[in-house]
């Protein structure tokens, strides 16, 4: 059982790294290099390119964390554990709680970034929507990925203290 536990572990940190990991690879050196180097329509249909790659990635990611979470919850207390009231207003329940509330804005956040904004800019520049119209859907995307990210830092932050007391 012990094994098992310990695969879930990994399997959850190696799909959090991915999903982070790849924020942060877009805000911090994908984006900053192809505003420097590349013009405005290339920018855009790369950006378009390796957006939809990361978030078919990052959506089986995600499907990872949702499976492992709670098993790995499950694994480090027992379930009688979890289903009393005295755990949830414990310090690791509170914890957990303020967790998972980070993970549901993040996962809320990261739909709308990639199944609202994402093509309803693609639909906007495929019928010829006006350069200001796909800038604002642009800057609205990018605030919301970088929320996201903020939110997944925070998140590291809550999983250590929480794996590490």
């Amino acid at each position: 059982m012990r094994v098992l536990y310990l695969i879930s572990v990994y399997l959850h940190i190696a799909a959090a790294v991915l999903w982070l990991g790849g924020m942060l690879f877009l805000s911090l050196i994908l984006v900053p290099a192809l505003r420097s180097a590349a013009d405005a329509a290339q920018m855009s249909r790369l950006m378009t390119v390796v957006g939809r790659r990361y978030r078919s990635a990052s959506w089986w990611a995600i499907g990872v964390l949702v499976v492992t979470g709670p098993l790995n919850a499950m694994g480090r207390w027992t379930l009688p554990v979890l289903l009393t009231g005295g755990f949830w207003s414990s310090a690791p329940g509170r914890a957990l709680i303020f967790k998972l509330v980070i993970v549901a804005l993040m996962f809320s956040l990261s739909a709308l970034h990639d199944f609202v904004l994402g093509p309803r800019a693609s639909v906007r520049r495929q019928a010829g929507a006006l350069p200001a119209e796909l800038a604002r859907l642009r800057r609205q995307a990018s605030w919301l990925g970088r929320t996201n990210l903020v939110l997944g830092m925070l998140l590291l932050a809550v999983a250590v203290w929480l794996a590490r007391g």
